[in-house]
């Protein structure tokens, strides 16, 4: 009944706190949960709590207890975009003079959040249950109608001939149920079928651009009547806990497939138009190295591969409707180090590389998903022996893209973004010490053997 009650816990929270997270890796969530999150998502490697199992399910096995997470983040993003638009753009003459300008987008503070649980059904099983749920994919923009920004002004020859305000929202929530077994003391192998729901609004659809007017310019309907989408995919993981002072890992993810992102529209005249595009989030394949050889530290070191150019929309070509995004490799580093019984501070460092080399096309400019760098900082209170608090930072610094637009002749564009979040949250663990743990502690050869987190819970 306990465990009952931890998984309607987790389903009632993920309804309440349903995330519009922040893009960093191109699209995807960075991690899960406040620790995992301050230390920037590496995780691959090291099972430090359920959040690690975002990105390796197979952390599970090694865990210390039973666990229940809750965790809440909030996202302040700054977006900036700048347009210009060269006198003579438009059939030769218009508009009469050079225009530019710059926009903030009013994004807001969205948040994201991270519940699950894990549990044994009896503490001698080899095999560890679990369930997660957590923002994977969103973000977006909102500007304003604009007539010091080209883009963003109305329609209104012949001194403008813009495409008015620019939205975007993309939030989608995964529900991964884990199942990881143990293989031996050191081996634990996971298998974790992810679904995926949430909501997509575009405005303007720039994916499905209309007849163009008396000028020759593109019109674009809206993207914004629907209703959620589902998806669904799964993971692989694998953790091997070498020796005392090393541990590696890998993880799978496959891509994401989703049903087409369909939108009941309309042309110019009011008329009705049903508008859409195929969508898929992509594969990623990580892999982790964690080092646990120095007395209450650990370090994790990833390595992830993200195939957005086999992914359907974002690796596209801009001809087709896509965003023409190139794959990219991501690198996260990081630590914690339990400074006494009671507390845990915690940092990692996040870079990837850019999917997006210029703006290419208006698409893009709802898409920011650019950022390349990123700072980490948390630190946890065992409050209790069963109740650990977490608060964390993290900071995506700001980076910028420029570039011309096909769809509008004679305009180019710039993008600059960062991004703050604050996190915190609670992990509560019960029941009695993992069997594994037990079992080599009791061993009269000699003293357990560290945990693969690499800093052991207080008595």
């Amino acid at each position: 009944m306990h465990r009952i009650n931890v998984l309607i816990g987790c389903v009632l929270a993920a309804i309440v706190m349903l995330p519009a997270t922040t893009r960093a890796q191109g699209i995807v969530a960075p991690g899960a949960g406040p620790i995992n999150r301050s230390m920037a998502g590496a995780s691959t490697a090291a099972a430090v709590d359920l959040g690690s199992s975002y990105w390796n399910p197979a952390t599970l096995s090694f865990l210390e207890r039973d666990e229940f997470l809750i965790g809440s983040e909030l996202i302040i993003p700054s977006i900036h975009y700048s347009a210009a638009l060269l006198a003579g753009s438009i059939n030769g003459s218009l508009p009469p003079e050079n225009r530019y300008g710059t926009s903030r987008s009013d994004s807001g503070v969205p948040t994201n959040l991270a519940v699950g649980a894990s549990w044994k059904f009896r503490p001698d099983s080899p095999l560890t249950m679990g369930l997660l749920i957590s923002g994977v994919v969103g973000g977006g923009v909102n500007f304003a109608g604009n007539y010091n920004t080209p883009t963003l002004a109305g329609r209104v020859p012949p001194n403008y001939f813009g495409l008015g305000p620019v939205y975007a929202n993309t939030t989608l929530l995964s529900i991964k149920p884990m199942a990881s077994y143990a293989v031996s003391d050191r081996l634990s192998f996971a298998v974790a079928p992810v679904v995926t729901t949430g909501t997509v609004q575009f405005n303007p659809a720039f994916f499905a651009p209309g007849p163009a007017d008396q000028y020759g310019i593109a019109t674009f309907p809206t993207a914004t009547n629907s209703r959620p989408f589902w998806g669904g995919g799964f993971e692989l993981g694998l953790l091997y806990d070498v020796n005392d002072d090393w541990n590696v890992g890998f993880s799978y993810k496959s891509p994401i497939w989703q049903e087409r992102w369909s939108f009941n529209s309309y042309n110019p005249d009011l008329t009705p138009r049903r508008v859409g595009t195929q969508a898929d989030i992509p594969a990623i394949y990580s892999w982790g190295v964690a080092y646990k050889g120095i007395e209450r530290m650990l370090v994790d070191v990833d390595l992830r591969y993200f195939d957005y150019a086999n992914a359907a929309l974002w690796g596209d070509s801009i001809k087709s409707g896509g965003l023409a995004w190139s794959s990219i490799f991501a690198v996260a580093v990081g630590g914690q180090y339990q400074v006494t019984d009671r507390l845990t501070l915690r940092g990692g460092y996040l870079f990837n590389e850019n999917p997006i080399s210029s703006v290419k096309t208006i698409f893009n400019i709802q898409a920011p998903a650019f950022i390349q760098h990123t700072l980490s900082l948390g630190a946890s209170l065992r409050m209790t022996d069963d109740i650990m608090f977490t608060a964390g930072w993290v900071h995506g610094f700001r980076n910028a893209i420029e570039g011309p637009i096909p769809q509008i002749p004679g305009s180019s564009a710039r993008m600059d973004a960062q991004v703050d979040s604050i996190l915190a949250g609670l992990t509560i663990q019960y029941g009695a010490r993992r069997s594994r743990a037990r079992a080599a502690a009791d061993d009269p050869a000699g003293p357990a053997p560290t945990p693969a987190g690499g800093v052991p819970i207080a008595e």
